[in-house]
């Protein structure tokens, strides 16, 4: 892992004001350190050896005291800097991120799931304060302070400078090895993080099929286990990185104590003057404290630095999208396609057409492959092997060349559980209840008719009424491709006819209709079969 990734300023516009503000806020710093140095030593020699009354030293108070509130203010600023830019780093990210998974463009939904994807983008991302907020201005801090400081200190007495050039590597090479052995364990723990959220998802999805097979107690043991993982993986790091700042500090202590024996028995000798020596101590530990800060800031911000790898890793995957724009949709047909997913079995899909004016009923047992089609179908998972070809009245293009976002205009989907944003069930049909009629969904059967609030956290309707409304609203989309998971599920047999008979009427407008169904009355409706077994 990178402490500062290059990358971070091609994906966010508001890190290069950040990292200039960190730089100049640091060299700011620097010229205080080493005046604050100078007006002590200045204040203690005329007072303790000139033997100089406190009255007459006020201009250097005066100055001392400008220093320490200049380096206050540069204290808030730091803070204020880190947490406004950090705020809007992370949004642009978390929206690239997203724009590059929703578009199309990565197949990061299907290589980590929707479960540790959602994890990255929300906690995972808002982990990024601590290494914008500490880490990140630390790190500027010490690679510009110490440097002044120890041009400063070598210039006043080259003897300590020398000391200084042998004894402060030894901080950042501690740092690396350390940082080497806890990269695998921080690394370790964000897996585990990332395997508990998917097994919690799963296990909240399939609660209503363990409830009634009565196996959802069950599971508690397998959840327990893998929090218990998770919490012995995150006390490895805690341990490592207390030892590390032990280790560290000790380097640190033993450096400065090395300087100031050196400058003691040269001060008694007669061998160096007192404002020397007392410069040389003041300044000595701002060249090892920021290097120090920035070992410890790196273990508080390295669940960061991690989730910015895998940040970085899904923005720089190749574009599954393309550029090409097609007039309309005649039929589509594919050769024999597989798609590879991580620790799980190859998914294989025999080739297949679908035609314009026709239903098509896709079936198959679940996990054989009915999803996968319909998300690439959808423009969301990228074969790995196999042709895919839309054939249209200006001729054939190949899927991965055409733009998705346009693709996805042509088409209209019904998921197989459909949501909602808040909003009415007039404004989803756009005020026409023929589309509810197509779907057997009566206005007498709604609450408030057309003004029913749908997308709350308590609908007023039920599960079947808010799938024919997902039906509905896809009917209602002008679309050359229908692609529906489920349309009859939960659903009466009248209301199923009826919906059956609105799906061959949309065929015969001259949509292409595909129907992922396990009903027997839907696929013996529908004109072609499509089936998919898995291997």
């Amino acid at each position: 892992m990178k402490p500062f990734d290059p990358r971070l300023l091609r994906y966010s516009r508001s890190s290069r004001g950040f990292l200039a503000l960190s730089v100049l806020v640091a060299l700011c710093g620097a010229a205080l350190s080493i005046a604050q140095a100078y007006l002590l030593t200045e204040l203690i020699v005329e007072l303790f050896q000139k033997d100089r009354a406190l009255s007459n030293m006020a201009p250097t108070l005066r100055a001392l005291v400008a220093v320490f509130l200049g380096k206050a203010v540069l204290g808030y600023l730091t803070n204020f800097i880190a947490s406004r830019f950090s705020t809007r780093i992370k949004s642009e990210l978390r929206e690239s991120l997203i724009n590059k998974v929703i578009g199309g463009e990565s197949n990061a939904l299907h290589t980590l799931g929707p479960a540790q994807l959602s994890l990255l983008i929300s906690r995972g991302i808002n982990n990024l304060d601590g290494y914008f907020s500490k880490f990140i201005p630390q790190l500027f801090i010490a690679s510009t302070l110490p440097l002044i400081v120890g041009i400063a200190i070598t210039l006043e007495d080259w003897k300590s400078g020398i000391v200084i050039l042998f004894t402060i590597p030894l901080i950042p090479l501690f740092g690396i090895l350390i940082g080497k052995f806890t990269a695998s364990a921080t690394q370790k723990k964000m897996e585990t993080l990332g395997l508990l959220s998917g097994y919690f998802f799963d296990l909240l999805s399939g609660l209503p099929t363990l409830k009634v097979y009565n196996r959802s107690k069950l599971q508690t043991k397998k959840l327990g286990e893998i929090g218990d993982q998770y919490r012995k993986e995150t006390m490895k790091v805690l341990k490592v990185s207390f030892l590390s700042s032990l280790a560290l500090e000790l380097v640190a202590t033993l450096s400065v104590a090395l300087l100031a024996v050196s400058i003691g028995i040269r001060l008694v000798n007669g061998s160096m003057h007192l404002s020397s020596g007392l410069i040389v101590l003041i300044l000595a530990p701002e060249v090892y404290w920021p290097i120090r800060q920035v070992a410890a800031f790196f273990h508080a911000a390295e669940d960061g630095v991690a989730v910015s790898s895998q940040v970085f890793e899904i923005l720089d995957s190749h574009p599954i999208n393309g550029s090409e724009i097609i007039p309309d949709i005649k039929a589509i047909t594919w050769s024999e396609l597989t798609v590879h997913y991580p620790n799980r079995s190859t998914i294989t899909i025999p080739a297949g057409q679908l035609t314009e004016g026709k239903v098509h009923a896709l079936v198959g047992p679940s996990g054989a492959g009915k999803s996968t089609l319909i998300s690439i179908l959808l423009g969301f998972t990228h074969i790995s092997s196999g042709e895919m070809v839309i054939s249209t009245s200006q001729g054939d293009y190949a899927f991965e060349n055409i733009e998705k976002n346009h693709w996805r205009s042509l088409l209209s989907w019904m998921p197989q559980d459909p949501h909602f944003a808040s909003t009415t069930v007039g404004e989803i049909v756009g005020g026409k209840t023929e589309f509810l009629d197509d779907v057997s969904l009566m206005l007498s059967d709604l609450p408030h008719g057309l003004d029913t609030h749908i997308g709350a956290m308590q609908d007023a309707i039920s599960v079947g009424q808010m799938r024919k409304l997902a039906l509905a609203r896809a009917f209602a989309k002008p679309s050359a491709l229908l692609i529906l998971d489920e349309p009859t599920a939960s659903v009466d047999d009248i209301s199923e006819e009826e919906i059956n008979k609105t799906l061959e009427r949309e065929a015969q407008s001259g949509r292409i209709v595909l129907v992922a169904s396990h009903r027997p009355t839907t696929i013996a409706s529908a004109d072609y079969t499509i089936k998919v077994a898995g291997r």
